[in-house]
């Protein structure tokens, strides 16, 4: 199986997975926030990369989404246990990622043909989700940082309200399209059979 530049980004963040947890774990909080932003930078180019480099792969279709969620449930679910986010958030985005991740191993399991490109609700839901960890991360380093004459920690209510609603919209999307490739699979199988 060739793997291509951006696939490399992808494994590498989910090397960082592990890494980020470890330093979050031990306290050395300014480290765990400069691993989660290098980790949180590498999926918002490796998209980019792929199409730069004319590379999309099926490993980086698989791999991709469940890098994101490892990465960013990781720091979730720590964020959580510090009391940083509110745990009914944990819980709805891990919900979210859950359903995600075991679609898209239903789907490959079932030999369906999974779309190489993710949506772009989801895209933004991702990207807010990540700024909702960096966030978090940033508040436990040092609950008084403040940005425009607000703490962070009130930028961070916003940001979870917001990301709540993306959560949302992006897991029916992600539902209605799940369903709508088995609908299109089970008609051309319907089709093969009949004939």
């Amino acid at each position: 199986m060739r793997v291509t530049p951006a696939d490399v980004l992808t494994i590498f963040r989910l090397v960082l997975t592990p890494v980020f947890l470890a330093l979050f774990v031990i306290g050395q909080d300014g480290w765990a926030l400069a691993v989660f932003c290098v980790a949180g930078a590498t999926d918002l180019i490796d998209g980019t990369v792929a199409r730069l480099t004319k590379s999309p792969s099926k490993m980086g279709a698989l791999l991709d989404p469940i890098a994101d969620k490892a990465l960013i449930q990781t720091c979730f679910i720590s964020l959580g246990v510090a009391k940083i986010l509110p745990f009914w958030f944990v819980l709805f985005a891990l919900a979210r990622d859950l359903m995600i991740v075991t679609g898209i191993i239903y789907l490959t399991k079932t030999k369906v043909e999974l779309p190489l490109r993710a949506i772009v609700v989801s895209k933004i839901a991702t990207f807010s989700m990540l700024l909702v960890a960096a966030l978090g991360l940033a508040v436990k380093m040092d609950p008084g940082l403040a940005f425009m004459g607000l703490r962070l920690s009130v930028w961070l209510i916003y940001a979870v309200i917001v990301t709540s609603a993306l959560i949302l919209v992006s897991g029916v999307r992600y539902m209605m399209l799940g369903f709508e490739i088995l609908r299109r699979r089970r008609m051309h199988d319907e089709r093969y059979n009949s004939r």
